[in-house]
């Protein structure tokens, strides 16, 4: 899948200032504002293109930003500090919003504190030295823009074409923007009106899936085909990881289960089964999504496989909805095994697991 999940910032207030303090939550220190009002800009749109490698023009993909460098290093953090610490920090901070540039949890054992700023970071240590309790562990790190700073950045940049969240990502100290698919002309009006080192950019483009019938179970006797460890998601064996085969790009695995409502039965030439989407995609009915079914027939065996066009972008995960497809066989069932052909051997397509059960 490529939809993607985001810890969100946990916020109070200080005073008349309101402080987004991604990094005291244990987060990933980013601020992260999804863009979901308002219609989008009015630009000519693109198909989706093909395999290739995203071009963002001159703007830095977020992956290729470094955290900013602290003496606690990169990493999570273990344990977060007593909020009046970072109480403390973000007062002061308030007070100096020109060059805050915000703070997180550095990575070490009990909580830590970074603070960033703009300024004379030796004197914003001294300071803080003086205001913070005895043998708090802190630093204080440089960095080119101000919270304040990229949070009007923020507020400035429209609702553009492919743009799916915007927000801010303070350990890194830049605007980071999340799209799928944008046009050429979406890039180069972002260009035009944000400077290019305050911001990067998370890009998704789609990958067609292949035309015509689906052609995904593995037929090459001669030797093991390409597979990986799939965990199955929503009601799919969660407790142990099934060795299914790699997929062609612009395509994705979904569940398959036998339909309490109409189970296979000997003489049955059609046979009905429930197809879940896996992964986050805010509940979306699969509707044209939906590839398959691929059946193959042996004397002791039904193979059946089926696949998804993944939902690209951000997403909800609510759960997703069944469908009930029809798979048709050229004679009837018999005493042959249903089986998925995905997996590598195959096995027999099973009820749902009752996840209420322990």
């Amino acid at each position: 899948m490529a939809a993607r999940l985001r810890l969100r910032a946990c916020a109070w207030a200080l005073g008349a200032v309101a402080v987004l303090a991604a990094a005291a939550c244990g987060s990933t220190g980013r601020t992260e504002q999804v863009s979901t009002a308002g219609s989008l800009a009015e630009e000519s749109a693109q198909p989706s293109p093909a395999t290739v490698a995203p071009t963002i023009g001159a703007f830095a993909a977020c992956d290729d930003i470094p955290d900013v460098e602290s003496i606690f290093g990169p990493g999570p953090a273990y344990d977060s500090l007593p909020s009046s610490v970072f109480d403390t920090v973000g007062e002061y901070g308030a007070k100096h919003s020109d060059e805050f540039g915000f703070m997180w949890n550095g990575a070490a054992p009990g909580g830590a504190i970074v603070a960033a700023f703009t300024g004379n970071i030796e004197a914003h240590r001294q300071a803080l030295e003086a205001l913070l309790p005895p043998d708090t562990p802190f630093d204080v790190v440089k960095v080119d823009h101000s919270h304040a700073a990229l949070l009007d950045l923020q507020a400035s940049i429209g609702r553009l074409q492919g743009m799916q969240g915007i927000g801010i990502w303070t350990v890194r100290n830049r605007v980071s923007l999340d799209f799928v698919d944008p046009t050429d002309a979406t890039l180069e009006r972002l260009a035009n009106i944000v400077p290019a080192e305050m911001i990067c950019l998370e890009v998704i483009y789609s990958v067609e899936p292949p035309s015509g019938s689906l052609d995904i179970i593995p037929l090459d006797t001669a030797g093991e085909p390409p597979t990986d460890c799939w965990w199955g998601g929503r009601g799919l064996s969660s407790t142990r990881c099934e060795n299914r085969v790699v997929l062609p790009p612009g395509l994705s695995h979904a569940a398959v289960h036998l339909d309490p409502a109409a189970l296979p039965e000997p003489a049955d030439t059609r046979i009905q089964l429930l197809v879940t989407e896996a992964g986050c995609t805010s509940g979306r009915e699969m509707g044209d999504a939906l590839r398959g079914p691929q059946v193959i027939e042996t004397d002791d065996a039904v193979l059946v496989a089926f696949a998804v066009v993944p939902y690209v972008g951000m997403a909800d995960c609510p759960g997703n909805p069944d469908v009930h497809a029809i798979v048709e066989l050229s004679r009837p069932l018999g005493d042959r095994a249903l089986l998925h052909g995905v997996l590598v051997p195959p096995e027999p397509i099973q009820l749902r697991p009752d996840r209420s059960l322990p």
